[in-house]
């Protein structure tokens, strides 16, 4: 994680509109938002540079600044604790269903998004994804729960010429042992009765899962998490 000095600066230009476009200040303007002097501000202005959170165009007014995504994932990553530190308790949330084949895609995607998600859930998922149905009224309502719950959000990106979507992602251990999470896509071919599990390891040779075997989900809320 960034030092707080550069995390606030980020904080301050996003405020600014640095996150969606580029944005025009002076260092001094921005010493003035931190409360800093013209020449620290210009001193931390090439930190945020240097070490890729921050992009810079010097124009005859100014600065044009704009956060790179290296720095939109470190305020994201900020978001998300300050959601961890203000989640209530929460009951425990269990969704049960049973393993069925995936489409086949899941190693590729898991693999574009890997880095993200491992930012994101503290861990570099295994390839692929563990499918899980759900068929009964309880879990289904475990899952609407679920999703009324604080997400770990995983931004979109764009990977040699195609866009991929956001990802929402919900901590969970799989019958209790192993930790993972359901990952959502914004663009899924998967009915909602379908939930795509992710973890460091291979879950179904861990557990010794085969299809139609039952498994139990058990929710982590974020407040949980250490």
């Amino acid at each position: 994680m960034i030092i707080p000095e550069i995390w606030f600066t980020l904080y301050s230009l996003a405020n600014k509109g640095a996150i969606h476009s580029k944005t025009t200040i002076t260092t001094r303007e921005l010493g003035e938002i931190l409360n800093v002097s013209q020449q620290t501000a210009s001193r931390r202005i090439t930190q945020c540079v240097e070490q890729g959170y921050l992009s810079r165009m010097h124009t005859a007014e100014g600065m044009l600044l704009q956060i790179t995504n290296k720095g939109r994932d470190e305020l994201l990553y900020v978001l998300s604790n300050l959601e961890i530190a203000f989640a209530p308790p929460e009951d425990e949330i269990v969704i049960e269903g049973s393993v069925v084949t995936g489409l086949g895609e899941g190693a590729y995607y898991v693999d574009v998004y890997s880095s993200k998600l491992k930012a994101a859930l503290g861990f570099k998922p295994h390839l692929g994804t563990l499918n899980v149905k759900i068929t009964d009224d309880d879990s289904r309502k475990a899952i609407g729960r679920m999703k009324n719950t604080p997400p770990l959000v995983v931004s979109g990106f764009t990977h040699k010429g195609r866009t991929f979507g956001d990802v929402i992602c919900y901590r969970v251990k799989v019958n209790r042992k192993i930790e993972a999470a359901v990952v959502i896509a914004q663009r899924t071919h998967h009915s909602e009765e379908i939930l795509e599990i992710v973890a460091p390891i291979n879950i179904r040779d861990a557990l010794g899962l085969a299809d139609d075997d039952k498994v139990i989900l058990t929710v982590i809320p974020l407040h949980m998490i250490t």
